[in-house]
């Protein structure tokens, strides 16, 4: 069992490491196709053993059904074309920028729904995507003499919206049973995200593979931390701590890229860029805090009911 306190523990670390990949990605000598294609192809042998000793463990037919197996496919996709967006934007305006501007995936996650589903978007998205764009035009350096960084902040957008399609795929086409396999999973997701990532480098002729031995120990140490144990904290930190706890720790990826970008890279934004990164924050939380209150909320009446 996992306590609050090894739950927060192990999503503190998990965060982390993923505010930490980005600055990692931001030193790797390849183009932003080319690290997203590896970087989850070269996760799937180290995921390999998880899934094979998940898979003595659990009833094959139930954890892993056609509409789960086909869903983690269609999720990769998606995965693959958020990595690419994610790594071009932080080429063009560094990793603490392009790691806030993944939070717009808590306002595309709730508008996917409405689109594919016909649910209602909760109320609140009507103050918060204005509060939201406002940080993302003061991210952006609108309001910087300097100049707008449009093309790297579009990049960051993008591989936010693509981010919650993978999410929307993943969760609705979870299998019903208490005992899943996410390794085998995330398996079959990373081998689908490379492969896609690999197809779009082939085709705008950007597959120019690593020929450094050193660029190949950054891409092993980015699959193995990205997507291998930042997975794990966050998958087993969940479980021990309340969803409004996860869902405000789940914020700190850009807050620890910052901090980073600015100690490591001596890249410091500008006090109106960092003010638009909180403001991004303070949306994201909003919403996030907002679908949690309005999820129990139905679940209350659903209870009432019987």
């Amino acid at each position: 069992m996992v306590t609050p306190l090894k739950g927060t523990l192990l999503l503190l670390a998990g965060t982390f490491a993923l505010g930490g990949t980005s600055l990692l990605i931001s030193t790797i000598a390849a183009d932003p196709l080319v690290i997203a294609s590896l970087r989850c192809l070269l996760a799937v042998p180290m995921l390999l053993p998880l899934a094979l000793w998940e898979l003595r463990r659990v009833d094959r037919a139930a954890s892993l059904p056609r509409r789960t197996v086909i869903g983690a496919l269609i999720a990769g996709l998606a995965l693959g074309i958020d990595y690419s967006f994610w790594n071009t934007s932080i080429g063009l305006v560094g990793p603490g920028i392009a790691t806030v501007l993944l939070n717009i995936q808590l306002v595309a996650l709730p508008l996917i729904a409405w689109l594919v589903e016909r649910a209602r978007p909760m109320p609140q998205l009507a103050a918060i995507i204005p509060l939201m764009l406002t940080g993302v035009a003061m991210t952006a350096g609108t309001f910087d003499v300097g100049g707008v960084q449009l093309g790297g902040v579009l990049a960051g957008l993008a591989a936010g919206t693509a981010y919650a399609i993978y999410l929307a795929v993943i969760r609705r086409t979870a299998p019903a049973t208490t005992k899943p396999a996410p390794f085998t999973v995330l398996a079959l997701v990373c081998l689908s995200a490379g492969a896609a990532a690999g197809v779009g480098a082939v085709i705008t002729g950007d597959a120019h593979w690593p020929a450094e031995p050193g660029t190949w120990g950054q891409l092993l140490a980015l699959a193995f931390v990205g997507q291998v144990v930042v997975f794990w904290c966050l998958n087993v930190g969940m479980t021990g701590i309340s969803e409004t706890a996860t869902s405000t720790l789940l914020l700190l990826p850009g807050v620890f890229a910052l901090g980073l970008s600015s100690v490591l890279l001596r890249e410091t934004p500008s006090p109106i860029q960092l003010t638009g990164c909180a403001v991004i924050i303070l949306g994201a939380w909003w919403a996030s805090l907002a679908s949690h209150r309005r999820r129990r909320g139905r679940e209350s009446s659903a209870v009432d009911r019987r």
